[in-house]
């Protein structure tokens, strides 16, 4: 007859058990294992996506309260490029009407043609965007406070700001948050901030 207690089979168990009990130690009076991993902040989003809204088509389309959509949007962009945001995707807009985009930007990080995520934020008369604060630069892309990630120039147009600043990393640092970065829809990226 096989014996059922083999010192494979105790290890096994021991390992389990000093195991289940490291863990306990680690998140005793912490908050549940999901709420420490949890990310705090704005998401990060790269905007592969920005673009010119010329028309919108819109069937039931509505931002809830909870930052996903209700409805589809579709939009023709500058590019001749159409673009669909269905049901629950993740989004934000700034524009007055959503569904009279046509005088809005799109922002959106896509994964193929979906859109994995979108902001639509109001044109200027110049062919510019204002976008949030910069909190840094890295890898050719401006993170923004929003959490959007979106390229810029090699150098950014600080003169409308009245800052002794000599390199933007500087700027950063005296101005903090307080100004508005532009994207300009020529050269593709952020040009200038403002103050």
């Amino acid at each position: 007859m096989r014996q059922v207690l083999s010192w494979r089979f105790v290890a096994a168990l021991g390992a389990l058990v000093a195991l289940t009990l490291l863990i306990s130690a680690l998140f005793v009076g912490r908050d549940t294992v999901a709420r420490v991993a949890e990310h705090r902040g704005p998401t990060s989003r790269r905007a592969d996506l920005i673009a010119i809204v010329l028309d919108t088509d819109s069937d039931g389309f509505a931002l809830r309260d909870d930052g996903t959509t209700r409805g589809r949007l579709t939009l023709r962009t500058h590019e001749n490029r159409t673009v669909t945001i269905f049901p629950g995707t993740p989004g934000t807009s700034t524009c007055d009407d959503v569904e009279q985009a046509a005088k809005c930007a799109i922002l959106a990080e896509t994964l193929g043609d979906t859109v994995v995520s979108f902001a639509l934020v109001p044109m200027s008369a110049n062919f510019q965007v204002e976008l949030p604060a910069i909190v840094e630069l890295s890898g050719g892309y401006a993170q923004l406070v929003s959490g959007w990630q979106v390229p810029y120039a090699p150098v950014i147009d600080r003169s409308r700001c009245d800052s002794p600043a000599e390199s933007f990393s500087e700027f950063l640092r005296l101005v903090g948050r307080h100004h508005r970065s532009l994207y300009s829809f020529g050269p593709g990226e952020i040009t200038a901030v403002t103050c």
